[in-house]
């Protein structure tokens, strides 16, 4: 799949996992192109490498996997496996699939949204808090005040969710991965709520 001028393009991905019993092909090349402004997704069983992909890109591969060969092309440029964690936050934003693991447990959630403005924009403290009381509101959170100062164990399943949508968008990424971003929501907010809420950035971000 090919498209004029994308935002991302991978060509010929491979990710490989050393095992006592041979390498594993988790990834074996994947091509494809997110278009500028644009939606693309990825279908596919449990375990066939949905997940590793969207690791490769962002550099955060687990354990021994390693990006094998292949292209990984961000907003025109070709990047080194060394330069891909660097892209995070303020140029590729992600939604983890499981919001527990993904949140700090010790850390205020309106903390871990604030962060991102705070550490990689430049923003003063009063300015990330802001953003973050923005962001609590935009998807849809009630009492965001409260809940600025929530730890995560405090909230729900979905209430977690929302709150990694808000840190992916934090630093209005270029683009935006989501790695299963309904898994802790209910079948109405999943259909309904959540694409409200990360569509709505969509002047801003590259979903």
């Amino acid at each position: 799949m090919t498209t004029a001028d994308p935002i991302l393009s991978l060509r010929d991905l491979r990710v490989e996992i050393p095992t006592p019993r041979g390498v594993v092909k988790a990834v074996d090349g994947v091509t494809l192109d997110v278009p500028r402004g644009g939606a693309l997704g990825l279908v596919g069983e449990s375990g066939c490498g949905k997940s590793m992909t969207l690791r490769a890109i962002l550099g955060i591969l687990p354990g021994r996997a390693t990006i094998a060969g292949g292209e990984v092309i961000f907003d025109g440029e070709a990047l080194s496996a060394r330069s891909l964690g660097t892209l995070r936050g303020d140029h590729i934003g992600m939604v983890f699939q499981e919001p527990m693991t993904a949140l700090n447990p010790v850390m205020r959630v309106g903390e871990q949204i604030a962060e991102g403005p705070r550490v990689r924009l430049g923003r003063s403290g009063r300015e990330a808090r802001e953003r973050a009381l923005e962001l609590l509101r935009l998807v849809g959170i009630p009492d965001p005040e409260r809940r600025y100062r929530a730890y995560p164990h405090e909230l729900s399943g979905g209430l977690r969710q929302r709150i990694v949508i808000a840190i992916a968008l934090a630093c209005e990424p270029k683009l935006l991965l989501c790695d299963e971003p309904t898994t802790a929501r209910s079948c109405v907010t999943s259909t309904c709520e959540t694409p409200v809420s990360v569509r709505s950035r969509a002047s801003r971000c590259r979903i």
